[in-house]
């Protein structure tokens, strides 16, 4: 597969992008060498169509177009962060020649919309100088919008640009372990068997974790390491999967750090199990007290939630309360709970 990436808009001057809470044309380029990164470790050719500077906008557009034309693609891909005039507009869209509903283009809007940003869908874009002159089949996506500060909080919470990138990532290749059973079915079908048999945590619980964690199965982790809850070594033995964690300060700040061990298993089953084992033992006193005490065998699954926040599970600062609004409630999955309490 060939696809040709560009960064939206240039750097500075002609052709800059908008500037809102958070820097657009900063923000293209870090989704879109991040997506760049993941599709050449997954063995894609990718033609790099960011331009950095030009003395006018036009310039700009035809020097992106010339890029793309240049080579044979599969696919070209503009990103790109929206804004609004009275800062209240949020979502995610993308668009295509003539709003043709290409899968790959639903299935990226379905992907990023799962971490809690509204979906406006697919959009004709023929007037778009990008998707009109490229040769290629084309999107431009609008990840959010810069200027809103729900959709940024949510970008942030996310865990920004790296999973941004394989939300898009996984819109044009698709592959997962369970095998076009849904993934929140295929997770709640081992959660809701392990609750039966244990009682550790509650399914609907373990489902929204896993939906958050992994991008509903399609992060690096989930492909890689059949990892979807994130979790690192601490005292682990098994396998294990090296990459950069994304973490929250208290005031709200994001940091990484690199070289993070992780976790890793053979399959998504073993990874719940262990999630669930995770909850049932984890102590940092050598045993004399657990630290999710509280919410092993909870059937309340906002005070399951508000539990994993308050015993420090994450550092997203609204992990809690993200796993019941984007997650829980949102895609009814306390379905999973009825007929195991």
């Amino acid at each position: 597969m060939v696809v040709g990436v560009n960064c939206g808009h240039t750097r500075t001057g002609a052709g800059c992008g908008a500037n809102g809470i958070i820097s657009e044309s900063e923000y293209t380029r870090k989704v879109g060498y991040a997506l760049m990164e993941l599709l050449k470790n997954n063995g894609a050719v990718v033609i790099d169509c960011t331009v950095d500077k030009a003395s006018s906008q036009s310039e700009y557009l035809k020097a992106v177009a010339a890029f793309a034309n240049n080579e044979e693609l599969d696919w070209f891909i503009s990103i790109h962060f929206n804004a609004s005039a009275g800062h209240l507009a949020n979502g995610v869209e993308a668009y295509t020649y003539k709003g043709r509903k290409y899968q790959d283009a639903l299935d990226i809007c379905e992907n990023i919309s799962r971490f809690g940003f509204e979906n406006r869908g697919v959009r004709d874009g023929s007037g778009l100088y990008v998707i009109r002159k490229t040769k290629a089949k084309a999107i431009l996506i609008e990840v959010c919008f810069c200027d809103n500060e729900d959709d940024v909080r949510k970008f942030h919470e996310a865990g920004g640009e790296a999973v941004i990138a394989e939300a898009i990532y996984s819109g044009i290749q698709k592959k997962t372990e369970n095998d076009h059973i849904p993934f929140d079915a295929y997770i709640g079908s081992i959660a809701r068997r392990d609750w039966k048999e244990r009682r550790i945590l509650l399914p609907s619980v373990v489902v929204a974790q896993a939906i958050k964690e992994s991008c509903w199965g399609t992060s690096e982790l989930a492909r890689n390491a059949k990892a979807l809850f994130g979790i690192k070594l601490n005292g682990w033995k098994g396998k294990t999967y090296i990459k950069t964690a994304t973490e929250q300060k208290p005031d709200g700040g994001i940091y990484q750090v690199k070289n993070t061990i992780w976790r890793a298993y053979d399959s998504w089953e073993q990874s719940v199990i262990d999630h669930n084992d995770y909850i049932a033992t984890r102590s940092t006193d050598g045993g004399k007290t657990l630290r999710y005490a509280e919410i092993i065998g909870c059937i309340d699954y906002k005070k399951v939630c508000a539990g994993l926040q308050s015993c420090g599970y994450a550092t997203a600062i609204n992990y809690g309360e993200s796993l019941i609004r984007d997650y829980i409630e949102k895609y009814h999955l306390s379905m999973f709970d009825e007929y195991s309490l």
